[in-house]
């Protein structure tokens, strides 16, 4: 695999990773019982899908590159 590649794979995992822990942490400071805070609950998780279908992407696409 192209190292640079690797590594910029790397990276993203990092940030995704991260991403994934910052909407975790603000998940936990809504409550759920308020409008807003079911609304912005609901987009939260919305977006930690979405952080997980990307971290999915990044590990297809190492595992990939690795075996070709």
């Amino acid at each position: 695999m192209d190292h640079d590649l690797r590594m910029s794979l790397d990276r993203m995992r990092e940030h995704l990773a991260r991403a994934e822990g910052e909407l975790e942490a603000a998940q936990k400071l809504l409550d759920p019982k308020s409008p807003s805070g079911i609304e912005i609950n609901r987009a939260i998780a919305e977006a930690r899908v979405s952080v997980g279908d990307a971290m999915e992407t990044v590990s297809w696409r190492m595992s990939e590159t690795e075996s070709g």
